[in-house]
């Protein structure tokens, strides 16, 4: 990727602005605005480090993977460094570790894996029936400055699931075609939901039965190129919960219904 396209700035209220990031260094880069001071997000914190790592693969290789533990709370107000390191570069895959910092230490690591298009043998599971298109649905309280969510009612599917979530996302700035950047939007987009999907099975309890749950790790799989400029659905299942900790899985879908990532995550769910 060109100096010129790194440096490249978007609008700081604009999906594509809240992942901006600036090279600082060899294989070092800073958040191009400080984090949110009442709460640093945690997909921000992934798609951001994977886009500095991906500034560091070759142009042809999307990511494919991503595993990212988050170590410590990141501080409101302040920049994150993002430091990667250049673990592998094969024939067809890369991987790479990046540590993100702040000034009390290390918030998250995240290892990327990479892998140039190659033709392969196709499937994917089924989409649940019965799930309402988005035009169908009132706005979410979910949405936020850069991107739009509509929720689905929990019994608005014909084969429901046990305690199953799905939400439609979608940007509200467009986003300039670039699959990598849609990718890293992606990522971004895919902590929302996880957390609240894992405390779902104790929904009857009251609010206050359940102290704030917390990310531990967070996991995505990019099957297929997305354009987060349409809708997405969301659904979100828990798995399992018990021992303070909280685990869900999910799959991301376009209009069409086309599987194009999947995600998991376990979250730290402790009773008050």
């Amino acid at each position: 990727m060109s100096s010129d396209e790194m440096r490249m700035s978007w609008p700081a209220d604009t999906l594509a602005g809240r992942l901006s990031i600036d090279q600082v260094d060899s294989d070092v880069w800073h958040s191009r605005d400080p984090a949110d001071r009442r709460h640093v997000f945690g997909g921000l914190l992934v798609a951001q480090a994977l886009r500095a790592g991906q500034f560091t693969v070759a142009a042809d290789r999307n990511v494919h993977s991503l595993h990212a533990s988050f170590v410590s709370g990141g501080v409101g107000g302040e920049r994150l460094r993002y430091e990667v390191e250049r673990t592998r570069d094969g024939g067809s895959f890369s991987t790479r570790r990046v540590v993100v910092r702040q000034e009390h230490g290390v918030v998250m690591v995240l290892t990327a894996d990479f892998h140039h298009e190659e033709p392969g043998l196709e499937y994917a599971a089924p989409a649940t029936p019965g799930v309402p298109d988005p035009d169908e649905l009132a706005a979410d309280s979910r949405q936020s400055r850069v991107f739009e969510a509509r929720a689905v009612p929990v019994d608005g599917a014909a084969n429901g699931g046990f305690h199953a979530r799905r939400t439609w996302f979608r940007s509200r700035s467009v986003l300039p075609d670039d699959p990598q950047l849609h990718l890293q939007a992606l990522a971004y987009l895919s902590d929302h939901g996880p957390s609240r999907a894992a405390k779902a099975p104790h929904s009857s309890l009251p609010r206050e039965a359940i102290a704030r749950t917390m990310s531990l790790d967070h996991s995505v799989w990019f099957h297929r190129p997305v354009d987060v400029n349409d809708w997405l659905l969301f659904e979100l299942v828990p798995v399992a919960t018990g021992r303070g900790r909280g685990l869900s899985f999910g799959t991301v879908r376009t209009r069409a219904r086309v599987l194009v990532a999947s995600v998991a995550q376990e979250v730290v769910l402790r009773p008050t």
